[in-house]
C-alpha cells in the first residue's frame, strides 16, 4: 500500500475501537479519499461528499411479515457482507482502490 502512496492515518481512538483509516493520494473537492475499516466488518470510504458510505458488497434476502390488520407482505431486502478479517478488509480495500482510482490517468483526476 506504501508504494501506492497509501498512508494509514488511524487516530489513536479509532485504534482502541478495532478500525483503522487510510488516504490516498487523489483529491476530490480538494481533499484526500478516506477508506475507513471497522472491526464489525464494514468498510467505508469518504469522498468529501456530505456522509461517508458502505463499500461492502450486498445480496437480496426475502423479507415477510404479516402486517398488524393481517395481511401478509413480502418483500426483497438487501444486506451488507460484512468482513470479520481485517487482512481480508485490507485486501478488499486495496483491489476496491486499483480497480476505482488507479487506473485513471493524470488528466482524469480531479
Amino acid at each position: 500500500m506504501k508504494s501506492l502512496g497509501i498512508n494509514e492515518i488511524t487516530t489513536s481512538r479509532q485504534k482502541g475501537n478495532g478500525t483503522r483509516a487510510f488516504e490516498i493520494p487523489l483529491n476530490i473537492r480538494g481533499k484526500r479519499i478516506k477508506f475507513m475499516s471497522y472491526k464489525s466488518g464494514y468498510i467505508r470510504i469518504d469522498r468529501n461528499c456530505h456522509s461517508t458510505y458502505q463499500i461492502n458488497k450486498t445480496y437480496d434476502v426475502d423479507y415477510k411479515v404479516v402486517m398488524h390488520n393481517g395481511e401478509f407482505y413480502q418483500c426483497k431486502s438487501r444486506q451488507r457482507m460484512m468482513i470479520y478479517n481485517e487482512e481480508s478488509r485490507l485486501n478488499y480495500i486495496l483491489k476496491y482502490i486499483l480497480k476505482n482510482y488507479f487506473k485513471w490517468n493524470n488528466n482524469d483526476r480531479q
